[in-house]
């Protein structure tokens, strides 16, 4: 029995189909293969190159002339505060007119009359506390001979014990002041608690 020539040219026809398209197949994969390997090193080279902009660069150092002059401008000259501070100076009853240690007399004298020795611009804290607290307020208030009342403040004895006071004033030569305490109580002598102090402006 033969085989006629049409039969073998279609088997032939059919294995050679068969084995192009596998050949593409292959060279599909290849190019794919390819590509992700191009695909990878790019990204890496990416990453590289987006991570020298990250890196910090050392500034150089300055030198001993830009350090000095650095130095000299940053250099705030200080100015010293001219303060006098006042501690209680009276014994544990009750008062009406506080009484006065001078911690360092400079433009300011005397206990209880304060007198000032240099005019000038003043800035004047004080703070005084209750030895106990009770039921009636307090006015505590500071006085000058030329100027009358420059301060004023009220302790409620059922709330606060303490009360702080401060203002800026002028204040003239031979000037006096003191502080008061209506009506008269018992008023903490430990200068933490009860103190006074004034600041020379100009």
């Amino acid at each position: 029995m033969s085989l006629s020539a049409e039969h073998c040219r279609d088997t032939s026809g059919d294995r050679g189909g068969g084995g192009g398209f596998n050949g593409a197949l292959i060279h599909q994969r290849t190019l794919i293969r390819g590509l992700i390997i191009w695909v990878t090193l790019l990204t890496l080279g990416l990453a590289a190159s987006i991570s020298l902009h990250f890196i910090p660069k050392e500034s150089p150092a300055p030198s001993k002339q830009q350090g000095s002059e650095t130095t000299s401008n940053n250099v705030y000259p200080g100015k010293k505060i001219d303060l006098m501070t006042f501690t209680p100076n009276w014994e544990n009853t009750d008062v009406e007119l506080l009484q006065w240690n001078t911690v360092e007399e400079r433009f300011i004298k005397g206990e209880g009359q304060l007198t000032v020795t240099q005019g000038g611009a003043y800035f004047l804290y004080l703070q005084v506390t209750l030895d106990s607290r009770k039921k009636e307020n307090h006015t505590i208030t500071v006085q000058t001979q030329k100027q009358n009342v420059i301060l004023k403040g009220y302790i409620n004895g059922s709330n606060l014990s303490s009360g702080f006071l401060a203002t800026g004033i002028y204040l003239d030569d031979d000037d006096t002041f003191n502080v008061t305490c209506k009506p008269k109580a018992k008023i903490q002598n430990s200068h933490i608690e009860t103190y006074m102090g004034v600041i020379k402006l100009g």
